[in-house]
């Protein structure tokens, strides 16, 4: 029990002294709770710990750890606010863990943007600095594989504005440009792309069109749709010049249809 506490302390030591090292400030000894949560996070991240494993029972842990319940309580409560772990009141399963998810950076990621008062428009202008790099990677040597992929979520895109679901339409899309940049085969930038996605979904729900607009806007949509298969047929052809200068076009078109000076925290506050 002891080698465990000291390699638990030695553990969150390391880390809070190499971010107070960062930030130039007082050495700050972390509380148990603390260390406690870093350990379970570090088993999370590497991977030891999977999605919908549980922890061991309260008892078994405080043992483990030598901590007295208060302690171990806050350390999840680190975990939950964390949203690594999920902890159901008064059951006896224990902690169920849940792995890191898109969905919670890109909420912070919004808060965040908010509060910095960042133009709506900024953020499509942001894709520009990243699909057209992959749109190049994929024409300079096209796969039959990711033009499968790219080719069915235009077809479920053409789907929709058949039918006319605009919102099912809408996050089509967005979900289009997403596996774009996966089939391109860089997984920070499709990280990125998944967070910039995420937020103008959040912009685009509550875009709501006057009747005049939405007849531009079903305009809109079809020309989208055979943009889309355009990029695709280019890619496909092996041809990386043609498909960057289509695809920021196409991006620049976007932006103008749904770009604005007014800032994220205006639209999603009205």
């Amino acid at each position: 029990m002891n080698g465990v506490r000291s390699q638990i302390v030695d553990e969150g030591l390391a880390e809070v002294g190499a971010e107070g090292a960062a930030e130039g400030g007082a050495f700050r000894v972390p509380k148990t709770a603390e260390l406690v949560a870093n350990s379970i996070r570090r088993r999370i991240i590497q991977g030891e710990l999977s999605e919908g494993d549980t922890l061991p029972p309260e008892a078994q842990l405080m043992e483990q750890f030598g901590i007295s319940r208060p302690s171990l309580r806050e350390a999840f409560r680190i975990l939950e606010a964390e949203r690594l772990i999920s902890v159901k009141r008064g059951s006896r399963s224990g902690a169920r863990v849940s792995l890191p998810k898109v969905e919670s950076v890109s909420r912070y990621a919004s808060y965040y943007l908010q509060a910095s008062g960042v133009k709506v428009g900024d953020i499509y202008e942001a894709r520009l600095g990243l699909e057209p790099h992959i749109v190049r990677t994929l024409a300079a040597k096209p796969s039959a594989g990711a033009v499968k992929r790219l080719r069915e979520e235009s077809a479920r895109l053409a789907g929709f504005y058949e039918s006319d679901q605009e919102r099912e339409y809408m996050m089509a899309s967005a979900r289009f440009h997403s596996v774009l940049m996966e089939v391109g085969g860089n997984a920070t930038l499709h990280f990125l792309t998944r967070v910039l996605e995420d937020v103008i979904e959040q912009y685009q729900r509550r875009f709501v069109p006057t009747a005049s607009e939405e007849a531009e806007r079903k305009r809109g949509r079809e020309k989208g749709v055979k943009s889309i298969n355009k990029l695709i047929d280019l890619i496909e052809a092996g041809d990386p010049e043609g498909a960057v200068k289509h695809w920021k076009l196409h991006l620049t078109n976007t932006n103008k249809v749904w770009g604005t000076d007014r800032t994220l925290r205006e639209v999603l506050a009205s």
